[in-house]
């Protein structure tokens, strides 16, 4: 889902960061041109490190309430069909021993290892790749970077994208993982984990919240320099 906005709103913020020199045209310096990248690269950077702290996140709530809420119920496992001793007509058979069933392994304990590498992996690579160009922009400002149009949409748009992904994510894990834990299961059906919406809706939530602080204070900066109007 954050991939999906993500797009939407990299589109967005492309014809919107183009037209920031308002009745000019739209900038396609290079200078312009580099800025634009920044920015969009340093969302992606940011979407990357919440992926990855969502995967960590599952691993994590796997270890501290279980296999069950976060990746379902154990998967049915099928086995493979005995044979039987077929007797001649008339002859007694042997008793038959069926071989011992051997357990397979729950392919639940891998997803969650899968998980941990995966966020991990993607949380370092994020981290980096948005540290990365958060210092190329602060290289390149020539003015204070929280009075550009650029700043301020790069901070709707990942407030927009993020408060998306939590209020679409983070009801529906937080209900999954309730009706988990109060519904009782009836027998013989599989019931699905709250690990996807509840991780994704808890990663997102702390980017999203972070954006909204971002956003106002850069208000508040504005309204305080703005000279008054006679």
């Amino acid at each position: 889902m954050l991939t999906a906005l993500a797009v939407l709103g990299g589109i967005a913020l492309v014809v919107a960061l183009f037209m920031q020199r308002g009745r000019d045209g739209i900038d396609l310096s290079l200078g312009g041109l580099t800025r634009v990248y920044l920015y969009l690269a340093s969302l992606a950077g940011v979407i990357v490190f919440t992926i990855g702290l969502a995967g960590v996140l599952s691993y994590v709530l796997a270890a501290a309430f279980g296999l069950d809420v976060v990746y379902g119920g154990p998967r049915p496992q099928i086995q493979p069909a005995q044979p039987f001793p077929v007797c001649a007509p008339g002859t007694p058979c042997p008793p038959f021993t069926p071989p011992p069933i051997q357990p397979f392994p729950d392919d639940r304990v891998r997803q969650q290892g899968d998980d941990l590498v995966r966020g991990l992996t993607f949380l370092v690579f994020g981290g980096l790749f948005f540290g990365a160009h958060w210092w190329a922009r602060r290289a390149l400002a020539v003015t204070s970077e929280r009075a550009t149009p650029l700043y301020r949409a790069y901070l709707i748009l990942g407030t927009v994208i993020f408060g998306i992904a939590t209020i679409a994510l983070l009801p529906m894990g937080i209900y999954q993982a309730l009706s988990f834990a109060i519904v009782p299961a009836t027998q013989f059906t599989f019931r699905s984990g709250a690990g996807d919406a509840l991780s994704g809706g808890l990663a997102a939530l702390p980017i999203w919240l972070t954006f909204l602080w971002l956003v106002q204070r850069t208000l508040r900066t504005t309204s305080t320099t703005q000279p008054a109007v006679a």
